[in-house]
C-alpha cells in the first residue's frame, strides 16, 4: 500500500485499506494533499487543460491524510509486515526527513500494536 496514493484508491481509507486485508506485506509511508478537495482546485497546473499531475510525497503532518485511521485500519486487519518512509518532496532535507518519519512512524506503531 502507498500512502500517498491513497487519495487516488478512493475516497474511504479505511476501506482501501481493509481491501488489501491478508495481502499486505509493506507500506510505504508519506502524506499528501487530496486532489480532489477545494472543488479539485487543491493544485493549479498551467497551461489550461494539461495532462501534468500533481502529486507529492511529504512528512507526515504536512498533508491531509488521516494518520490515525491509516494506522488504526492496518493494526485492525493483522498488518505485520514492513513500513517505509517514501518521502521525496525535500531532497534538500533527506536526512532530517528521514530522522523525523522514522519518530513520526514509531510513534503510532507503539500507539496501535504497542
Amino acid at each position: 500500500y502507498i500512502a500517498p496514493h491513497s487519495f487516488y484508491y478512493g475516497d474511504d481509507l479505511a476501506e482501501s485499506i481493509r481491501a488489501t486485508q491478508g495481502l499486505l506485506a509493506h507500506a510505504r509511508i508519506a502524506d499528501t494533499f487530496n486532489h480532489k478537495a477545494s472543488s479539485q482546485l487543491r493544485y493549479i497546473v498551467n497551461p489550461p487543460g494539461s495532462t501534468a499531475r500533481v502529486h507529492q510525497h511529504l512528512n507526515i503532518g504536512e498533508g491531509e491524510i488521516d494518520w490515525d485511521v491509516f494506522f488504526r485500519t492496518l493494526h485492525e486487519c493483522g498488518f505485520d509486515g514492513v513500513l517505509s518512509s517514501c518521502v521525496f518532496a525535500w531532497e534538500e532535507q533527506a536526512e532530517a526527513s528521514g530522522r523525523f518519519m522514522r519518530q513520526a512512524i514509531q510513534r503510532h506503531v507503539d500507539r496501535y500494536w504497542g
